[in-house]
C-alpha cells in the first residue's frame, strides 16, 4: 500500500478491508500511520523490521519483519518530516439533505454557511463574517468588515524573519519545522510575529532573506496575528475547500444549524440519511479535548464507531446537543440518530 493509497481510504466510510498491508520506509513519514491502520485493522501488516510503531497521539502498530528478524525495535512517526498536504473532501450536496430535513423551507434563497464556526469570507466580492452553521436568507445577510485579504499566486511578499518556524497541516494533523520544502493546505512563518497563508489546494513557499514567494494553484488566503495558533489556519483550510453554499431554501428565520467547539476540532467526514448523520472528527490539538457539538435537532441516540462503522460505546446526548471526548491528535467516528425540532425549540436557534 502506497502513502496515497491509505490516505485516500481513510477518507472513505466505513472503511475498506485490508488483510495484509506491507509498508514501506517512505510510509513511516506519515505521522499518522498507526492510528490510521488501527482503523483499518489489518490481519498483518509486514515492514522490514520486526517494530512497535507508536504515533503522536499514542496509537501503537507492530510490525512482522521481513527479514525474520526477533528483536523488537521501537520507532516513532514521523521518522522524517515532510510536508504533503490534505485533500479532504466535504459533500455540500449531504449538508443540503440536512437542513432539508430539519428547517422547514419556504419558497426563496438563503446562503448556508457550512463552517461548524465562525467565518470570515467574501460574498460577490464584499466581506462577509457569518456564524456557525448560520442559515440566512439572501436579504438577511450582513456585510461585516474583517482582517482577510487574498492574492492569486504567484506572488512575493517581504517579511522580516530571518529564520522563522514553519507550521503546516498534513493529513489529520499539524506540524512544525525549520525549513519547509514540500507543499501543504496553509503554512504559518512565525518569528516574534505570524503570518499565514491557506488555500484550498496545496501551496509551496520559497525563501530568499526577506523575500517569501508563494506558488500555487488556487487563490490564497493571507492573515497576519500575534501567533500562529490565533489565526486558525485549519479552519481557513477548511472554509476554503467547503465554499458558502446558496440554496434554494428560505427559512423561517435566520438560525444556528450547528455549531462545534473547542478550537482545533475538524470534521473531515460528513455521512446523513434518513435522519442519521455519520462524522469524521480529528481532534488538531495537542491535548485531549471534549468535543461539543450543537444541532437545530433532537438528538435521540449517539455513539462512536469503529472503523468498519459498528458501535464501540454509547455517548448520551442532552436533548440538542453532545459531548465527544478525542484523546490529542485523536482521529474518532460518530453517529447520531436526529429528530426534528418544533419550531417553538427551533426559534432558540435564531441568530438576531
Amino acid at each position: 500500500m502506497k502513502p496515497n493509497d491509505l490516505l485516500k481510504v481513510a477518507a472513505d466510510y466505513p472503511l475498506p478491508s485490508f488483510p495484509i498491508v506491507e509498508l514501506e520506509e517512505r510510509d513511516l513519514n506519515i505521522e499518522q500511520l498507526p492510528q490510521l491502520l488501527n482503523y483499518l485493522s489489518p490481519e498483518k501488516i509486514f515492514w522490514r523490521e520486526y517494530a512497535k510503531i507508536i504515533g503522536p497521539d499514542g496509537s501503537s502498530i507492530t510490525t512482522t519483519s521481513l527479514r525474520n528478524t526477533t528483536e523488537l525495535v521501537y520507532v516513532r512517526t514521523p521518522i522524517k518530516k515532510e510536508q504533503r498536504g490534505w485533500d479532504f473532501k466535504i459533500d455540500s450536496e449531504v449538508l443540503v439533505g440536512l437542513i432539508r430535513d430539519l428547517i422547514n423551507c419556504k419558497e426563496g434563497e438563503s446562503y448556508f454557511n457550512p463552517s461548524p464556526w465562525t467565518r470570515k469570507d467574501w460574498l460577490e466580492g464584499k466581506k462577509v463574517i457569518m456564524e456557525s452553521g448560520e442559515l440566512t436568507t439572501i436579504g438577511g445577510l450582513k456585510l461585516r468588515e474583517h482582517e482577510l485579504d487574498k492574492k492569486t499566486p504567484p506572488f512575493s511578499i517581504d517579511i522580516p524573519f530571518y529564520n522563522p518556524t514553519y507550521y503546516y497541516m498534513n493529513p489529520f494533523i499539524l506540524n512544525f519545522d525549520e525549513k519547509v520544502e514540500g507543499k501543504s493546505n496553509f503554512f504559518s512563518v512565525e518569528l516574534h510575529k505570524a503570518i499565514t497563508f491557506a488555500a484550498a489546494s496545496e501551496i509551496v513557499l520559497f525563501k530568499d532573506n526577506r523575500s517569501l514567494r508563494v506558488e500555487g494553484s488556487s487563490e490564497v488566503i493571507i492573515t497576519k496575528s500575534t501567533t500562529w495558533k490565533e489565526a486558525k489556519p485549519y479552519e481557513l483550510v477548511w472554509n476554503l475547500k467547503v465554499p458558502i453554499i446558496h440554496l434554494d431554501c428560505k427559512p423561517p428565520f435566520n438560525l444556528s444549524l450547528y455549531k462545534l467547539y473547542p478550537s482545533g476540532i475538524v470534521p473531515f467526514l460528513f455521512k446523513y440519511k434518513n435522519y442519521e448523520l455519520t462524522l469524521g472528527l480529528v481532534n488538531l490539538n495537542d491535548e485531549p479535548v471534549i468535543a461539543n457539538l450543537i444541532l437545530s435537532a433532537r438528538i435521540s441516540s449517539a455513539s462512536i464507531l469503529n472503523g468498519k462503522g459498528n458501535e464501540v460505546e454509547k455517548i448520551e446526548p442532552e436533548f440538542d446537543r453532545v459531548k465527544i471526548p478525542i484523546r490529542k491528535n485523536g482521529i474518532i467516528y460518530v453517529k447520531l440518530t436526529l429528530r426534528k425540532l418544533l419550531e417553538s425549540f427551533l426559534k432558540r436557534k435564531i441568530i438576531s
